[in-house]
């Protein structure tokens, strides 16, 4: 994997190694989703959950007056957090829960969690990346972040009941991408559905840059290429059954409308910064606001 100028290891988990899942919450029903969400992964893979509530960030000149406004917001999220580890235990009791309460802002002690954490999950709402930019919303400097994998869960357009929801990879030739075949076949797999990789070119450009240098230029972006990419991985997963997708369209129109029937879409990321990421038309910051189902982001 590309780490430019980090020493430290992105997390990228195989079939055995997710056993620490951190949830965000703050009261919202988008928030209880992810919530379990999170718990219901946590039970099949035996996995410990750690919920995270952050205290509101209130600027005060008088430290009194700070303390005292926020005794109340105190109290609120330590019963948030004990009705989230109830709802946890009625899932599965045998889940191992922590709470975490802090004082700091929710994006960032997210990220520094994630150093330690295997898979962070968080609610998305409605919005743009434009906009978070602006308003400083919370998802996208936490998948931007991020040192592992995060799941921004969005309510799903069809019944998440229905077992033959495919879990959706966006596939093309980076590093990033390899990360998120790894991370799809985990959940196809543990999820029981079968995986659509779906590879995508701009119809204003010929063909996809090769990685090797041994590939035909010519055969990048077909069926046989986009095959060679998810081969070593399917192997390792032979009972997901995969279905193969390249189209000349947008990237993001594609799988946002894939989207709308499945049951997780899973995108790699470049590390972009949320400006310069909503300036170039991210992917993986667009879907984060726009899905129709969870979505998985992978650096």
């Amino acid at each position: 994997m590309n780490i430019s100028q980090d020493p430290q290891p992105i997390t990228v988990w195989t079939n055995s190694e997710l056993t620490d899942i951190v949830v965000g919450v703050d009261g919202t029903d988008i928030s209880r989703g992810a919530l379990l969400w999170a718990a219901r992964v946590a039970q099949i893979a035996k996995a410990r959950i750690r919920i995270v509530h952050a205290l509101p960030q209130r600027e005060s000149a008088n430290r009194v007056t700070r303390e005292l406004r926020a005794s109340k917001p105190r109290l609120l999220g330590r019963r948030l957090l004990r009705l989230s580890r109830s709802e946890v235990n009625r899932i599965d009791p045998d889940i191992a829960v922590d709470t975490v309460l802090t004082d700091d802002p929710i994006a960032s002690f997210l990220s520094a969690m994630s150093h330690t954490a295997d898979l962070v999950v968080i609610g998305g709402n409605a919005s743009s990346p434009v906009r978070d930019v602006i308003f400083g919303r919370h998802a996208t400097h936490i998948v931007t972040d991020a040192r592992c994998p995060v799941l921004v869960w969005r309510p799903h357009a069809v019944s998440p009941a229905v077992t033959s929801q495919p879990v959706v990879v966006g596939v093309d030739n980076s590093d990033s991408s390899h990360s998120a075949i790894v991370g799809a076949f985990w959940f196809a797999d543990t999820l029981q559905a079968p995986i659509m990789a779906l590879h995508v070119v701009s119809p204003t450009r010929q063909h996809t840059p090769a990685v090797d240098a041994d590939v035909d230029t010519a055969e990048v972006g077909s069926l046989a290429w986009l095959g060679t990419r998810v081969t070593a991985t399917s192997e390792r997963h032979p009972s997901v059954e995969v279905h193969l997708h390249c189209l000349e369209a947008s990237a993001d129109h594609e799988l946002r409308r894939a989207s709308e029937t499945a049951r997780l879409v899973v995108v790699g990321s470049r590390g972009l910064g949320p400006l310069v990421g909503s300036i170039r038309g991210s992917v993986g910051q667009s879907l984060v606001h726009s899905s129709h189902c969870p979505i998985l982001v992978v650096r």
